[in-house]
């Protein structure tokens, strides 16, 4: 009876740990499916976005891994009593979506956990929210990483923030939501990032009560410039040398490397807009931002000069 007993025990822990293993492997199923969903719908809105770009990224869920690859579709067409401009019509791109790693050395975006994708999904928070930080060091939901042997660069990166802005929106119309409740903290302030591209960062800020942004060292310069746009509430300011009073409708411009402190000394919420000019990591090797800013404005007059002599050599064909 003793050994009938025992092998029965055996044969109910066996079976157990056989139900175990089956409904984890169910339950795993079940979330590459719905991960698997969510992306769809991203790829197929992405199919029809104007700001749509060129190539191959990563995206890792916990353990799992999809890529996508895309490629743009643009046509132009002529306008005007002359037809001397032209403009130009968007997608529908090739964009597609596969399972496992990218199969060329890119860059990919790393989701923490599903639920911080999932919030991507429904839209309360934005994907840059999830991905802002304060220090390259921050904890965040959403990174940006070179896959294994491919040298991350600052066109990689601006590519990504593109990307990242137009791919993780699925609507036709892309709407970001701003609300205490909808931010995460950055800088000592609750932030809801609403664009980001490589020279520039619009975000909504809120400050509460007795709270305060940059006080931290080295948060309260910058390398690049900033716009502060006041919306609603009051606050004290520290700008440069000077303390103002913070009021709505009032803007305030920041250079580099002049500091800026808000604090929140009242009841309501201090709320408004910044504009962050640029990456302010970029400006830490030797050249300064104004020095990037000469090389742009030659870029942009290099640029019209040939953009002009494709179209009067177009012109005598």
């Amino acid at each position: 009876m003793k050994t009938k007993s025992k092998t029965t025990r055996q044969f109910l822990m066996l079976a157990a740990a056989c139900l175990l293993f089956f409904s984890g492997s169910n339950s795993l199923k079940a979330q590459e499916e719905n991960i698997q969903k969510m992306l769809e719908s991203f790829v197929e809105s992405y199919k029809t976005d104007p700001m749509a770009l060129s190539g191959t990224f990563g995206v890792k869920v916990n353990d799992q891994w999809w890529h996508v690859t895309t490629l743009r579709k643009q046509e132009g067409y002529k306008v005007g009593k002359k037809k001397q401009y032209t403009f130009h019509n968007f997608g529908p791109h090739d964009v597609s979506l596969h399972k496992g790693k990218p199969t060329i050395p890119t860059w990919y975006f790393e989701f923490a956990n599903l639920e911080v994708l999932e919030n991507v999904y429904s839209g309360y928070w934005s994907a840059s929210t999830a991905a802002a930080k304060s220090t390259a060091e921050d904890k965040v939901g959403l990174n940006i990483r070179p896959t294994e042997g491919h040298e991350f660069s600052a066109k990689d990166e601006g590519i990504s923030y593109q990307v990242m802005e137009h791919f993780w929106k699925k609507d036709a119309v892309e709407i970001t939501r701003f609300t205490r409740d909808q931010s995460l903290p950055s800088h000592g302030a609750a932030l809801v990032s609403l664009y980001t591209m490589k020279d520039k960062r619009i975000a909504w800020f809120s400050l509460g009560k007795d709270e305060a942004a940059n006080t931290e060292k080295n948060l309260d310069k910058g390398q690049v410039p900033n716009l502060l746009i006041f919306t609603k509430g009051k606050g004290k300011g520290l700008f440069g040398e000077e303390e103002v009073d913070i009021e709505p409708g009032m803007s305030v411009f920041i250079g580099p490397y002049v500091k800026h402190v808000i604090y929140n000394p009242y009841d309501q919420p201090l709320e408004g807009l910044v504009v962050l000019f640029g990456d302010n990591p970029d400006f830490v090797w030797g050249q300064s931002y104004i020095d990037f800013m000469d090389k742009q404005y030659e870029f942009l007059g290099a640029n019209h000069k040939e953009v002009h002599q494709q179209k009067n050599a177009e012109g005598t064909k």
